[in-house]
């Protein structure tokens, strides 16, 4: 890149990086409110709730990097018109598509980072964050136990303890079993413990005594160091973890093992996400040579660039809508996955025929007025027509 090309690519990307940043902490704080109440109501840390929602970051950055690419295309592009920079460098000799490729770079760069994120860092971070999740909804203390309320999991069963440690131990620990009503027990200890493996959950206490009822009404107190109560009766948890379509790598969405699905329509969802991954990406190109065809090409304005601007924002925010709207149809009709590939590769090819063939397309209202001045001027050979500046491109 020449010197002037860098400096117009610097004045890209830090537009780029900005708001990029800004719309994902934005995103991110949306997906925190959701998280927030999972992590409540089940009385994790705050480094879990930190923990799970940055694992959602990867996905958020890939649905709003093109949007940021294209914003910051336009405010890039548009502070350089209204310094009069792009009429300088066009007075120097340099083309549309020179002054383009800057930009045009920038959104390589993006396309390929957004396909890193699609097919690598994202199925990776969801994995991660389902298996915290999972962790989460099956925490078998907190489902169990609050601290300082009697809690009732199952018919007969009463759980108290003062208190619940950050490693999930129990501090003052009481259990009425009233299960078998024949066998009665009250257990008190100083310290219990969950634990759970793939066929059984267990109370482990420590440090006290089962209290009984006898059949003549006296008490029967046993005292011990190691108690174990077997819970797997009340806390019949699903471990499963189980994979959504945004947690599997392209292979599995594009070539799923049959044994992971049992119908044709979970089969099309896989197929949808997958050419989801492979065609998103395209929009940040796209995007891009949209912005450069409204602020690079066409006439210079000294009034300001608002109203192509506007123009130019709600168009591409109309060509990424649909390019989600046609990803979820998808879902149900397998042949419109060609769509995703077809309308940004469409945009594509409009946009840089148009930045890079030499003449301008002239507005029906510019050609009218340029073929009134040629007949004034074939009228009045020897008159000057008065032509405003700028009024034949």
């Amino acid at each position: 890149m020449t010197l002037l090309q860098r400096y117009f690519w610097t004045q890209a990307l830090w537009p780029l990086l900005l708001s990029l940043a800004a719309l994902a902490g934005l995103a991110l704080l949306t997906q925190s409110l959701q998280t927030l109440d999972l992590v409540v109501e089940n009385r994790q840390s705050a480094v879990t709730f930190l923990k799970i929602t940055f694992l959602a970051l990867p996905q958020l950055i890939s649905i709003i990097m093109p949007l940021s690419v294209f914003m910051a295309a336009l405010y890039a592009l548009n502070r350089l018109n209204s310094d009069s920079e792009l009429i300088v460098a066009k007075a120097s000799g340099f083309s549309p598509w020179q002054i383009a490729s800057p930009v045009i770079r920038l959104g390589a760069y993006a396309l390929i980072a957004h396909l890193i994120i699609n097919l690598v860092v994202q199925p990776l971070s969801f994995r991660q964050m389902r298996a915290e999740i999972l962790k989460v909804r099956t925490d078998i203390a907190s489902q169990m136990v609050q601290a300082g309320d009697f809690v009732t999991p199952s018919p007969g069963l009463t759980v108290y303890a003062r208190e619940i440690g950050a490693d999930s131990t129990l501090k003052d620990v009481m259990i009425y079993d009233a299960r078998n009503p024949d066998s009665i027990t009250t257990h008190m200890a100083k310290t219990g413990e969950v634990q759970r493996n793939p066929s059984q959950v267990t109370l482990s206490l420590r440090n006290g005594s089962v209290q009984q009822k006898l059949e003549d009404g006296s008490l029967d107190i046993i005292e011990f160091e190691n108690y174990v109560v077997d819970l797997s009766d009340v806390m019949a948890m699903d471990n499963v973890l189980r994979l959504k379509t945004s947690d599997r790598f392209l292979h599995e969405l594009l070539r799923p093992d049959p044994r992971e699905f049992a119908d044709r329509k979970f089969k099309r969802e896989l197929a949808a996400e997958g050419h989801a991954r492979l065609s998103a990406p395209l929009y940040n190109i796209a995007l891009v040579l949209l912005a450069l065809c409204f602020m690079v090409r066409g006439e210079h304005l000294r009034l300001g660039y608002g109203r192509r601007i506007a123009v130019c924002a709600s168009l591409g925010f109309v060509i990424r809508l649909t390019g989600f709207g046609v990803a979820s149809a998808a879902e149900s009709d397998r042949w419109l996955n060609i769509i995703q590939y077809c309308l940004p590769l469409i945009v594509i090819a409009y946009c840089t025929f148009y930045l890079i063939k030499r003449k301008r397309v002239r507005s029906f209202g510019r050609a009218k007025r340029a073929r009134e001045y040629a007949v004034q001027a074939a009228q009045a050979p020897d008159v000057a027509p008065d032509i405003p500046v700028g009024a034949t491109g």
